[in-house]
């Protein structure tokens, strides 16, 4: 961001145009949306638009900001306080992965067909970090679990495998496939690969 926002005012109204961006990214695409649309969607001019974001790039960053703290808070709330029993989590995990790519009227959709060209890196490490404190605190609770040492070597496998799996199955529909089938085979995986 080129600056800041301070006062209440200028927070809402970054707010307003990160939250415009994810509108018309979904509506226009990833190359087909403008600053001049986002800043209409947010109801202010293109000046004000351009004090605090410098580019359409920083607004997509700053949209993938927002998605990766919904994303946190999330698995936070919705898989890792539920149970610290392995397979429930997997499970709780791979279902919300699925239904956030899903959500936001096509928002997720669009950012999964443009996963290679979006500021994503941070996404996966975020996910590796959030895996790595689920299994922090698995271990505590199971301390009989064999070779805990390789748990750093897992989270990052399991963390990109799952979510290329599911990039994959989310932007290259298959009639083979259905998507409970897919989460079903995945926290198999996953259990049987963190269990071993």
């Amino acid at each position: 961001m080129r600056k800041q926002p301070r006062q209440q005012r200028s927070r809402d109204m970054v707010d307003r145009l990160v939250q415009a961006t994810a509108h018309c990214m979904t509506l226009h695409g990833l190359d087909g949306f403008t600053t001049h649309q986002v800043a209409d969607e947010a109801g202010v001019s293109v000046g004000s638009l351009y004090q605090y974001f410098e580019s359409r790039e920083d607004l997509v960053q700053a949209l993938m900001d927002k998605v990766m703290s919904q994303l946190v808070h999330g698995l936070n709330t919705q898989v890792l306080g539920k149970t610290t029993d392995l397979r429930e989590v997997v499970e709780l995990a791979v279902r919300f992965g699925f239904a956030f790519l899903r959500a936001d009227d096509g928002l997720g959709l669009e950012m999964v067909r443009n996963w290679h060209r979006l500021p994503t890196q941070n996404v996966v490490r975020l996910l590796q970090d959030v895996l790595m404190d689920f299994m922090r605190l698995y271990l505590l609770k199971n301390p009989t679990h064999r070779q805990p040492q390789r748990l750093q070597v897992r989270g990052f496998i399991v963390a990109n495998s799952v979510v290329f799996t599911m990039i994959r199955a989310i932007s290259e529909p298959s009639p083979f496939l259905n998507e409970d089938d897919l989460a079903q085979e995945l926290v198999q995986m996953v259990v049987a690969y963190l269990e071993s």
